[in-house]
């Protein structure tokens, strides 16, 4: 797997978070103490309910998503134990260890201001995915809905587990095919974090393009191709560009509506001869949005129409006859094959 996601007992969690807020987010250990006065000098009491001990507790970070430690600030500043409802947990067969899969940051603000329990619901299951399903269940509305990499990490539990659903296993299969070409699928905050960052030197950040990927292939090999031509032509940086990914993505989408077959090893024919220009792969997505603008003024940028048609008219311009690529139409061309070419968009000595 390419990242990182390991269950912590949630004490070491907790001791980890004050660490960084004291490191990152400006919390002094005197505010800390003063929170914790606060806290529990208050005469409100929490709902009757079950109480479990927070060293009992357990995250599963395949399922839970990270801290937000400005959360955990909030809860801090204004805590009152009259709303602080009881959390949501489970256990296999009724045996240790308990998982939260709901009321991370409140239990570890609590853990934060001292209190050594917290009101708990536990449920007792035989389901290895019941944590996976309800904390998706209960966060995938509101104000911070889960994200796409958040809903991808569940999926890969649940194939874990036994789940063949058809999401577990696109899921699987899209993973597969990042790991196989060594790169991290991952958000840009996970990977400039010192715990999740990738083993890998590449990564790409775009989890519905990478589902795209997989809609219009199922066995992963139209993903595959896309992300080692991405990485092996344009192997400086460490990003796998989201824009020349869906360029590539789209040219592939409109042979195939046409009936039409491109030759094995095309995209690295198309990307080698591109970069005769553009020698970065994010500055092809740069000038390509320069272009846009020059041709359609004022126009909403349509990223599969403009850098599929795109990347054709450069491989055009730059002499490539091997292959016959598709395009969207004449009136969705972007000016390049006519000349009407925004200023300054190519290097005087073709090389960038």
């Amino acid at each position: 797997m390419a990242q990182k996601r390991l269950t912590r007992k949630l004490t070491d969690v907790i001791a980890e978070v004050e660490t960084q807020l004291k490191a990152h987010y400006g919390v002094t250990q005197k505010q800390l103490n003063a929170w914790r006065t606060a806290a529990r000098a208050l005469s409100h009491k929490f709902p009757v309910s079950s109480m479990i001990q927070i060293e009992d507790l357990w995250i599963d970070y395949e399922v839970q998503r990270d801290v937000l430690h400005k959360h955990i600030i909030n809860i801090m500043k204004n805590w009152d134990p009259r709303i602080c409802s009881p959390g949501s947990a489970c256990q296999m067969h009724g045996k240790p260890p308990i998982y939260l899969y709901d009321a991370q940051h409140r239990t570890i603000a609590a853990g934060l201001l001292g209190f050594t329990e917290i009101p708990c619901a536990v449920v007792e299951t035989e389901d290895p995915n019941f944590a996976s399903y309800a904390f998706e269940m209960l966060n995938d509305t509101g104000v911070k809905r889960l994200t796409p990499g958040d809903l991808h990490r569940n999926a890969l539990v649940r194939y874990k587990n036994g789940s063949r659903e058809a999401k577990t296993v696109h899921a699987r299969t899209m993973q597969d095919q990042f790991d196989a070409a060594g790169i991290d699928l991952q958000d840009k905050g996970s990977r400039a974090s010192d715990n999740l960052r990738g083993d890998n030197d590449y990564f790409f950040s775009h989890f519905k393009y990478a589902q795209k990927g997989i809609e219009v292939d199922e066995s992963g090999k139209v993903l595959f191709e896309i992300l080692t031509a991405i990485k092996e032509v344009f192997p400086v940086g460490d990003e796998i560009d989201q824009g020349v990914y869906i360029g590539l993505l789209e040219l592939h989408k409109l042979a195939r509506n046409e009936n039409s077959s491109l030759p094995d090893g095309w995209m690295k024919t198309l990307l080698n001869c591109v970069k005769k220009t553009f020698k970065n792969a994010g500055l092809i997505h740069a000038k390509a949005k320069v272009q846009w603008e020059h041709v359609n003024p004022g126009g909403t940028w349509t990223a599969p129409t403009a850098m599929s048609n795109f990347l054709r008219e450069l491989y055009i311009r730059n002499g490539g006859t091997k292959l016959n690529l598709p395009y969207h139409g004449e009136g969705a061309k972007m000016g390049i094959e006519d000349g009407n070419i925004a200023p300054g968009l190519f290097p005087t000595t073709e090389a960038q």
